[in-house]
């Protein structure tokens, strides 16, 4: 009878000093996650009777990295994202053709990730990193350049905030909040600088090894 009353707190001390496990010193993990701004759209304009004109569009964007735990809660990581964007517009009165544009970027970004060591299966952590980004947009009504509107590369800055929520030993779910600084260059357009300020939230999920 003594020791049923006991298996809750040993349950829940196993639980926590696993998860504990899987950001000790040495250990890998996986990562996956998808910006929130994930969207299809598709937009008709006019007056009541008349239909003057259509969009439709999508935009996504896709995050995937592996770490190291260089130390015990710090892990070192790669990341690769990329994000696309596309839109068309149908032709109307205005716009006697349809017209096409794309935007597309990748970002390489290496990151160092630090997770609280906290007992639980929720666990915040903070990131920092510095990378390199490739941005373009294409549009059908630019005859030259192979329609590309702008063609950008530069640096990359990031940080950001999130909790961790392991659902096993070895797989958790991840939000998190990420602020990016970008300093691009148009190779199209001599001294063309191109600065962003991003602030953006992210789902994701983790596999530790």
């Amino acid at each position: 009878m003594r020791m049923k009353n006991y298996m809750p707190a040993l349950l829940f001390l196993f639980l926590c000093s696993s998860t504990f496990a899987q950001t000790e010193k040495g250990n890998l993990v996986l990562s996956g996650k998808t910006d929130l701004n994930f969207l299809f759209s598709n937009i008709t304009t006019g007056t009541d009777s008349v239909q003057t004109g259509k969009t439709k569009g999508n935009q996504f964007g896709l995050t995937a990295g592996a770490g190291y735990f260089v130390a015990d809660d710090l892990a070192l990581s790669i990341f690769g994202t990329y994000s696309y964007s596309y839109s068309k517009i149908g032709a109307s009165n205005y716009q006697p053709s349809n017209t096409q544009n794309i935007t597309q970027s990748l970002t390489i970004l290496p990151q160092l990730q630090y997770y609280l060591p906290v007992e639980g299966k929720l666990k915040p952590f903070v990131a920092i990193g510095a990378g390199y980004i490739w941005l373009q947009e294409r549009d059908s009504r630019f005859t030259e350049n192979y329609n590309k509107v702008y063609s950008l590369s530069g640096p990359a800055f990031t940080g950001g905030i999130g909790v961790s929520y392991f659902i096993t030993t070895s797989v958790a779910f991840d939000l998190g909040f990420q602020y990016s600084y970008n300093r691009l260059k148009d190779e199209l357009i001599d001294n063309q600088i191109m600065k962003e300020k991003q602030f953006a939230g992210r789902l994701g999920v983790s596999v530790f090894f």
